[in-house]
């Protein structure tokens, strides 16, 4: 025989324990939080990224605001490239990473709007500057802290090709007010090859949990 679990609540999803002990649920949404909520943004350059682009070069940052009363959880990151122009058969290929930064917010480039996710339930995001640059974001003041995850930018030399990078961690990246992320370079890239890129940030934020 089985049995069935059901909460109280109508919009709750059910879980049944079968004959085996093993235990099967039926998942929906997750609660909103009151203050906060879903988001996403997404940029990209229409330019293209300079071939033998220097070492802490950054490319795109996302600074949440240090009055928040919230913590922005970091839930998932896609990059994509695909080159402008050919690299040279004896390149080296360069690396880019995700970066934690605090103590001031990047300028230039291209400010990006977050997109939320349930835009009837959520309140504004804390994530109030996003922007990116084919080129170089302005860093004066602020303090880089640990890489999160770090990539290579592969070398095409006789096919144009993409490459794609998927950061999704067992466990959200955590911003605390004044914290930000940037993607940046870390080894310069090849001499020959430039590139054009995307990106997709997707978080959630909500008063303290952890």
């Amino acid at each position: 025989m089985s049995v069935k679990l059901i909460t109280g609540t109508a919009a709750s999803s059910e879980g049944i324990i079968d004959a085996n002990g093993n235990v099967y649920t039926s998942e929906g949404l997750p609660e909103h939080p009151a203050a906060g909520g879903y988001y996403t943004c997404c940029g990209g350059p229409t330019a293209v990224v300079a071939a033998a682009l220097a070492t802490d070069t950054n490319l795109m940052t996302a600074r949440f605001s240090a009055g928040s009363s919230r913590r922005a959880y970091v839930t998932k990151y896609r990059f994509v490239m695909t080159p402008a122009t050919l690299g040279a058969a004896a390149g080296v290929a360069g690396q880019i990473a995700l970066q934690r930064f605090t103590t001031a917010t990047p300028t230039g480039g291209t400010a990006r709007t977050p997109n939320e996710q349930h835009e009837a339930e959520a309140t504004a995001t804390d994530m109030t500057d996003i922007r990116d640059s084919n080129a170089a974001l302005t860093v004066t003041s602020v303090v880089f802290g640990t890489e999160i995850a770090r990539t290579v930018i592969p070398l095409f030399v006789a096919n144009a090709g993409g490459f794609e990078w998927i950061y999704e961690p067992n466990y959200p990246t955590v911003l605390t007010p004044g914290d930000g992320i940037t993607l940046r370079t870390r080894v310069a890239l090849a001499a020959t090859q430039t590139w054009v890129f995307a990106w997709t940030m997707h978080w959630f934020e909500k008063g303290v949990v952890v």
